[in-house]
C-alpha cells in the first residue's frame, strides 16, 4: 500500500486501459477465428472507450477532489493482468474472455475498496462513480460474451 492522489488513480486506470486496448488490437490482427476476432475488436474498442471515459471523468472533477490523497491505495495488479494477457493462447476464446472478465472484476473491486477507505466525501464519490462505471462494463462484457458464444 502507498499514498496516491485521486488523480494518480485515474491516470493509472487510463494508462492501464490504453495498454489493454493496444494488446487486444495486436491480437486482433493475428486472430484467425472470426469469433475471436470479433471478441478482440470488441475488447479493444471497449478499452479505448474506457480510456476516454476516464479522461472525461478526470476533467469533470474539481481540483480539490483530484488532489485528495488516498492513504491506503493498492499497489495494483495491472502488471500481473497484462502479463496474463500477453501469455494467453489467442486461439482460445474462453481464455481471452476469462482474462477480460478478471480485469473488470479487479478494477471494480479496486474502486470499491478505495471508496470504502476514502477519507473525504469528494474522493469517496469519485471512486463510487468509477466503481459504477466498471460494474456496468463488467455487466456489458458478460452479456457480450454470452451472445458471442451463441454466434
Amino acid at each position: 500500500m502507498r499514498y496516491k492522489t485521486v488523480e494518480d488513480v485515474i491516470r493509472e486506470g487510463r494508462d492501464f486501459h490504453a495498454r489493454l486496448a493496444r494488446q487486444y488490437g495486436e491480437y486482433e490482427q493475428l486472430a484467425t477465428d472470426k469469433r475471436i476476432e470479433l471478441l478482440l475488436d470488441q475488447l479493444r474498442r471497449r478499452e479505448e472507450s474506457m480510456k476516454f471515459s476516464l479522461e472525461n471523468f478526470h476533467d469533470d472533477l474539481t481540483p480539490g477532489a483530484l488532489h485528495t490523497w488516498v492513504q491506503f491505495a493498492p499497489e495494483g495488479r495491472e502488471k500481473e493482468l497484462l502479463q496474463r494477457l500477453r501469455n494467453i493462447d489467442i486461439n482460445n476464446l474462453d481464455e481471452i474472455a476469462q482474462v477480460a472478465m478478471d480485469v473488470e472484476v479487479y478494477l471494480s473491486d479496486q474502486y470499491r475498496d478505495l471508496a470504502q477507505g476514502a477519507e473525504t466525501q469528494s474522493a469517496r464519490e469519485a471512486f463510487e462513480r468509477l466503481e459504477e462505471l466498471e460494474e456496468l462494463e463488467e455487466h456489458t462484457l458478460s452479456i457480450n460474451l454470452f451472445n458471442l458464444r451463441d454466434y
